[in-house]
């Protein structure tokens, strides 16, 4: 009897312990599948809601980087532009002067231009890339002996917290792509692979105006833009006329005909002073006659 009841204690005992393992694996396996469904978001979800995922995913990401500051200690993108215009005495000898400074700074000339007017006066102009730390230098230091600035004028954008921003965005766009690749591979249908192929497509397009702008700021900042015009000093000397600008004889014509007419006019004026005045004049000229004689009679007798 006791036999008996110690077999059947070991029985009980047997079935206990597998109850438990069967529970104990059965929470490992919700832990298991609970963690894969967070971290992969793979074999989950169906396969249509891998598009969803992957923007959801993406505004996460997006939202994660905006957050991010913009470190104090971080050197500032500053694409600066600058714009003179100078006076030289001889065209050709500035353009080589300025292309030899360009030159001595590691920069390059991107565009130039002259042009030559009708009385040998020449004008051009020179836009040229220098290093952004050589800028100031060649800004302040073109005038010379042989060249007056008349204009200068210097222009800075910062373009620090848009690139930043750009960073931001290209990190959570490559985020975004690296996911679509995966749900590319374990598409099975061919409605859900075009989906994840259009979305895939317009991200990488999006990846590549990204960094073409970063590009961009990068470039600008580093090499600064100067627009130079260059107008050489004009003398105005004075020419000889000859005789056609002159028009000699036609002048003395004219004085001449001028010169007759005047003397015609006040001889008319006179004769038609004279006649208009004659009741007058003819009495007084001949008393003032009578007086003249009678003194010189009186001379005379004495």
């Amino acid at each position: 009897m006791l036999k008996g009841k110690r077999v059947y204690f070991v029985f009980l005992l047997f079935i206990f312990s597998i109850i438990l393992y069967a529970c104990s694996n059965d929470e490992s396996l919700n832990e298991e599948t609970y963690h894969t469904a967070e971290d992969g978001d793979v074999g989950v979800v169906e396969e249509r809601e891998m598009v969803d995922h992957s923007e959801e995913a993406e505004e996460q990401s997006s939202a994660a980087d905006y957050d991010e500051p913009v470190e104090h200690n971080q050197s500032r993108m500053v694409i600066y532009t600058g714009r003179l215009s100078v006076e030289v005495p001889n065209f050709d000898e500035a353009e080589r002067r300025l292309t030899n400074q360009i030159e001595l700074r590691n920069g390059y000339i991107v565009e130039a231009s002259q042009y030559e007017h009708e009385d040998d006066f020449k004008t051009g102009s020179i836009v040229a890339r220098i290093p952004e730390e050589q800028f100031h230098d060649f800004m302040n230091n073109i005038e010379g002996e042989h060249t007056v600035i008349t204009e200068k004028s210097i222009q800075g954008q910062d373009v620090t917290e848009e690139y930043v921003d750009l960073e931001s965005r290209l990190r959570s766009k490559e985020a975004v792509e690296e996911r679509l690749l995966n749900f590319l591979d374990e598409a099975e249908s061919t409605d859900d692979l075009l989906a994840v192929s259009n979305d895939l497509s317009r991200v990488q397009e999006e990846i590549e105006q990204l960094k073409g702008r970063m590009d961009y700021l990068e470039n600008h900042s580093s090499y600064s833009t100067v627009h130079i015009n260059i107008q050489e000093q004009r003398i105005d000397i004075p020419e000889i006329q000859d005789q056609n600008s002159l028009n000699t004889i036609e002048r003395a014509q004219q004085l001449l005909m001028n010169t007759l007419n005047v003397l015609i006019n006040v001889f008319s004026q006179l004769f038609v002073f004279t006649i208009g005045l004659s009741p007058i004049l003819i009495p007084l000229t001949a008393i003032a006659l009578f007086i003249i004689l009678k003194r010189k009679k009186q001379n005379n007798t004495e």
